[in-house]
C-alpha cells in the first residue's frame, strides 16, 4: 500500500449526536501503520483516531459539550443502554463504532465525533498533549488489566509509544521493577529517559536469559506484550512466572502459532486489554489525563516529529520507517 493522498471536500454537517471539530493535531497509531502497510482494510474518509480539536457546531441533541469547548476524542462511540455500558465495560459496548460514524476523522481539517467519545481537555494541556491522552488511556488501561502493584516486576515487549507509554504508567504506579524490550537504539534511550529499570535491546541481549536472571529464574509477575506477534506471544509465555499474568494489547491482524503447552503448565493468566473504559470507578482518560497534567507522565517527550497536513505522506513514511528514530508522529493540520 503506502499510498497516500489529500482531496478537497466539502466541510462535514454533523448528524444528530455528532459534533463538528475543527482539528488542532493527529497522532498516527501503530494501527494507522497496519492501514499504510495494508494490514487491514482501507476506508474512503480521512481516518486518524487521536485527536485533538475545537468544537465547532454541535449535531442535534449534543449537550454535553458546546461550541469553542477544546476535547480530545476516543476512538469508538458507545450506546450508554446496553448490558456492558450500563456496567460500566463501555468498550464493549454492543453497538460500538467508530467515533466519527463512517465521515471524516482526525487526517482533516474538520472531522465528526460522536459526543459519547469526547472530553475536555485540561486547560493546563496544548493541543499536541490532548492527542497524547488516548495512546496513554490505552497504556493506562492495560497496567490495570494486568492489575499491576508495588510488588510486581512488570516486563514490557515492546517500544513502540504504547510500549514506552506502558513503561511511563507503570513507573507512575510505582511498581517493583520493569523491564522493556527495545529492538532500536533510540527506543532503548527513550526507554532508559523513562528511568527503565532494565533495558534489553534485543539485538544484542537474549530477552530470555536476561529476564531469568533478573528475575532469579523466577519470571516476571507480569508480562505486557505490545507487537501482536507469535515469536513475541510465545516469549510472553516463556519469561511470566508460574500463575503470573500475561496482558495481550497489541493489534493482531492474522491468526497466531503460539505455545500453550506451557500455559497449562505455568496455571498463568492470560487478559486482552481494549482500547480503554473504566479502570474502577474513573475512566482510563482522565486518569491518563491527570498523569500529564501532573507530570507523572512526560507525555511530550515521546514526540519526535511534527508535520503539516500537507505533508502527511512523509509523516506516514517516517513513522513508519523506525530507522528514522521515531516514536510517536502527530500531524498537525
Amino acid at each position: 500500500m503506502r499510498q497516500i493522498g489529500i482531496d478537497e471536500v466539502e466541510i462535514p454537517t454533523p448528524k444528530p449526536g455528532y459534533v463538528l471539530l475543527k482539528i488542532k493535531s493527529c497522532g498516527i497509531c501503530g494501527s494507522d501503520l497496519h492501514t499504510y502497510l495494508g494490514h487491514w482494510g482501507r476506508g474512503t474518509k480521512a481516518s486518524g483516531h487521536e485527536i485533538s480539536g475545537v468544537v465547532v457546531e454541535l449535531g442535534e441533541g449534543v449537550a454535553n459539550v458546546k461550541v469553542g469547548d477544546r476535547v480530545c476524542v476516543e476512538c469508538f462511540s458507545h450506546c450508554g443502554n446496553c448490558v456492558y455500558c450500563q456496567t460500566g465495560a463501555y468498550n464493549l459496548c454492543l453497538n460500538r463504532r467508530g467515533a466519527s460514524g463512517g465521515e471524516h476523522s482526525g487526517f482533516a481539517e474538520y472531522g465528526i465525533a460522536h459526543f459519547s467519545s469526547l472530553y475536555t481537555i485540561p486547560e493546563s494541556l496544548s493541543f499536541e498533549e490532548g492527542v497524547l491522552i488516548e495512546p496513554l488511556a490505552v497504556s493506562h488501561r492495560t497496567l490495570c488489566q494486568a492489575q499491576a502493584t508495588h510488588h510486581d516486576r512488570v516486563v514490557i515487549l515492546g517500544s513502540g509509544s504504547i510500549g514506552l507509554f506502558c513503561l511511563a504508567a507503570a513507573k507512575a504506579i510505582g511498581v517493583r521493577e520493569t523491564i522493556i524490550s527495545t529492538k532500536y537504539e533510540h527506543q532503548a534511550k527513550m526507554a532508559e529517559e523513562l528511568s527503565a529499570d532494565h533495558v534489553i535491546r534485543i539485538a544484542k541481549q537474549n530477552l530470555r536469559e536476561e529476564v531469568r536472571q533478573i528475575t532469579n529464574k523466577l519470571g516476571a509477575d507480569v508480562v505486557i506484550e505490545t507487537i501482536a506477534s507469535p515469536e513475541n506471544f510465545n516469549d510472553a509465555l516463556s519469561i511470566v512466572r508460574s500463575k503470573g499474568r500475561v496482558v495481550l494489547v497489541g493489534g493482531y491482524y492474522k491468526p497466531l502459532e503460539v505455545n500453550l503447552g506451557s500455559l497449562v503448565g505455568l496455571e498463568a493468566t492470560i487478559v486482552g486489554s481494549n482500547c480503554y473504559g473504566y479502570s474502577g470507578i474513573r475512566t482510563d482518560f482522565e486518569a491518563s489525563a491527570e498523569l500529564i497534567v501532573s507530570g507523572k507522565v512526560p507525555a511530550m517527550k515521546l514526540v519526535t516529529h511534527q508535520f503539516p497536513l500537507n505533508e502527511i505522506a512523509e509523516a506516514f513514511r517516517v513513522a513508519a520507517d523506525k530507522n528514522s528514530g521515531s516514536i510517536k508522529v502527530l500531524v498537525n493540520p
